[in-house]
């Protein structure tokens, strides 16, 4: 990541010749400003463009595509190993206590709404990171709770 230096009103003064580290500042701030850097000034969101074009949309869809399960900022449905807990929608959540499941249904699902169960899937293996609920499952005594989760870091 690109530095970010703090350039005094005397360091740019008119008729004056700009030092060499003046320079150097005027070439990088504008990277420093564009990758976050500590100390730099951060661009709000009304200067961004907020115009929705196709290249945006497939930029957004190429990164998304490309997305491993489990990494940050996708979503997975995850249980809740401990029995009898409720999930919380908006509530952050250690993955090492969530893990993958998944949903089953009967072939009489159409007339018997109770075929419906979740099954778990790789239910031996943790979650890395934090995951955010994303909906709510409520306290169901001897069962495990279920919902999508994102995973925020």
């Amino acid at each position: 990541m690109t530095d970010y230096t703090t350039l005094s009103n005397t360091a740019v003064g008119v008729g004056g010749l700009p030092s060499g580290a003046t320079v150097t500042a005027l070439r990088d701030n504008p990277i420093a400003i564009a990758e976050g850097a500590v100390g730099a000034p951060r661009v709000l969101d009304a200067a961004l463009d907020a115009t929705v074009t196709t290249a945006g949309i497939d930029w957004v869809m190429n990164r998304t595509a490309g997305a491993t399960a489990g990494a940050v900022g996708v979503y997975s449905f995850l249980f809740n190993a401990t029995k009898g807990q409720s999930i919380i929608a908006g509530t952050n959540y250690a993955g090492s206590s969530l893990r993958y499941t998944g949903i089953r249904a009967t072939a009489n699902l159409v007339t018997n709404l109770s075929g419906v169960n979740v099954v778990s899937t790789g239910a031996s293996s943790t979650q890395s990171g934090t995951w955010k609920a994303m909906s709510t499952a409520g306290n169901l005594t001897d069962y495990f709770a279920a919902t999508l989760f994102l995973r925020i870091a």
